[in-house]
């Protein structure tokens, strides 16, 4: 007796209960095939941004680099802070009187900070998407086999008490369909709860890394200021 002719004899209760475990681990293992690409390509993407911001002499350097890497985890970041330079620059919103710049800097570079915020809790949130779904397979699949599994073992007695006898016939669809919502229970919920705890892992060390590319460009742009204004000296 093959899975999808089981289903297909079930009764209403037990074949929604287990097409819904079907559909949530073909389902989960799409999303665990899909997250680890992504996060293999921003992974390689990030450490590759990071070492050209790392090896850039100017902001300017940096900018003329930045378009290839336009879909990399962290361009965002890149383009949210070199913006409010060019911004800033566009403005003229310079202090006239160097006494004033080291406090103008300081301001300067809190408000890069909360821009590396913005930005970063916004990469963060786009590798995050499909793991609440990894997440409530892995919790919820137990429980809707383990109802799948009393709804089978009721289904066997039900027939025990229809036709008077517990011969091997009357009990084993019952049976099947219990053992069969508790495995597709199993076979849902340990991939996924598995999946979700590595990809919670992988995406706070991405954080970290997201972090430190930001705190490099803002080491950058403030080495430029510093530059120009011992020029100026």
């Amino acid at each position: 007796m093959n899975l999808w002719h089981l289903i297909f004899q079930a009764g209403l209760v037990a074949k929604i209960t287990l097409l819904l475990l079907l559909f949530m681990s073909i389902s989960t293992w799409a999303v665990i095939f899909t997250k680890w690409r992504q996060f293999k390509e921003a992974s390689r993407g990030l450490k590759n941004l990071t070492n050209m911001a790392e090896k850039s002499s100017s902001c300017q350097e940096l900018a003329s680099k930045l378009r290839q890497y336009k879909k990399t985890a962290g361009w965002n970041i890149a383009r949210y802070l070199l913006g409010e330079l060019v911004r800033l620059r566009q403005e003229g919103a310079l202090p006239e009187k160097k006494e004033l710049f080291a406090l103008w800097l300081e301001m300067f570079i809190k408000r890069l900070n909360r821009y590396l915020n913005v930005a970063r809790e916004r990469e963060i949130s786009n590798l995050k998407e499909g793991l609440s779904f990894l997440a409530i397979t892995g919790n919820s699949a137990p429980f809707i086999g383990l109802f799948g599994t009393v709804w089978g073992i009721m289904t066997a007695f039900h027939q025990i008490g229809l036709k008077g006898s517990a011969s091997l016939a009357t009990v084993a669809p019952g049976i099947a369909e219990a053992l069969i919502a508790t495995a597709l229970g199993l076979f849902a919920a340990i991939p996924a709860s598995m999946a979700y705890n590595y990809f919670a892992a992988r995406l706070e060390n991405l954080e970290a890394r997201l972090q430190e590319l930001g705190e490099v460009i803002i080491l950058l742009i403030e080495k430029e200021f510093m530059h120009e204004i011992m020029e100026e000296e």
